[in-house]
């Protein structure tokens, strides 16, 4: 397994759930998290099927692919890998943590994040030169960037802590009962106000919608859900960045559903597909 080298920002960030100010001093990263790849099992289809380890310490978390309404989005190039065609990460399902009144999506604990990595040389090994930046919090957030090197050549049978990330994947909305869907746009000044209205029955615990838009047009401010009877309505801003032609392709939306017993995705605004 290849260790990553971890650089910590030399400032400690402001905190994002209490507005407090920056500490003098930043805690240890190394004291926080700790990261690995597992080099994983090449698949069936010739891919190689990858892992990325992290370990927090306890009260830590990080985040998801997208953090909700507050938070540090994660962010892993691998521009600088050697034979890699194409990479895709396949993120288990997050759980919701709520710090002073927001709402945050992320892992505590571990966290391990199958990667599938797609040779441009079939059968050759890949030679995996990474930059991973991400978040973790308590009642601070820093920010820690971690490098690793390594060549993985999809040599080891499959990995079962892998294959349980991979087994704790979103389900469909359908699953959890999703019978109806409806989008709503309405102007702001400066941008949309996207609701999208399901009818769902209710879960246990906190639900939450998070709504995402492809591409870089479109910038999105996540706002809370709204539960009314059988109708969780999930909210977002829209803003179109500066300089950028930004139209609304609403069968390319994809929505969250994220609560304590499941995770759940669909695509679009309607049930047709």
């Amino acid at each position: 397994m290849a260790f990553f080298r971890t650089l910590a920002s030399a400032l400690l960030c402001a905190s994002l759930w209490t507005g407090s100010p920056a500490l003098a001093q930043a805690p240890n990263p190394s004291e926080i998290v700790t990261a690995e790849i597992r080099p994983g099992w090449r698949t069936p289809r010739g891919t190689i099927m990858a892992g990325l380890h992290l370990r927090l310490a306890p009260g830590w978390i990080t985040y998801w692919r997208h953090p909700g309404e507050s938070g540090i989005l994660p962010r892993l190039d691998m521009s600088g890998s050697g034979n890699l065609e194409s990479a895709r990460l396949h993120w288990p399902a997050p759980r919701l943590f709520n710090k002073a009144g927001y709402l945050s999506i992320g892992y505590a604990d571990e966290l391990v994040l199958p990667m599938e990595l797609t040779p441009a040389r079939d059968g050759q090994p890949i030679n995996l030169n990474a930059a991973l930046s991400i978040g973790v919090c308590d009642d601070v957030c820093i920010p820690v960037d971690m490098s690793f090197a390594t060549t993985l050549a999809g040599a080891g049978a499959p990995d079962r802590m892998i294959g349980r990330s991979l087994e704790r994947r979103p389900s469909t909305a359908r699953a959890a009962g999703l019978s109806d869907l409806r989008c709503e746009f309405e102007p702001t000044k400066k941008g949309m106000h996207l609701n999208a209205h399901w009818t769902i029955p209710q879960r246990s615990g906190a639900e939450y919608i998070l709504l995402e838009m492809p591409g870089n047009a479109w910038r999105v401010q996540s706002l809370p859900s709204l539960r009314s009877g059988g109708q969780l309505t999930g909210q977002a801003i829209l803003r179109a960045r500066k300089g950028q032609a930004a139209a609304i392709d609403r069968s390319a939306i994809r929505m969250t559903l994220i609560t304590p017993d499941g995770t759940f995705e669909h695509q679009g605004c309607s049930l047709t597909r």
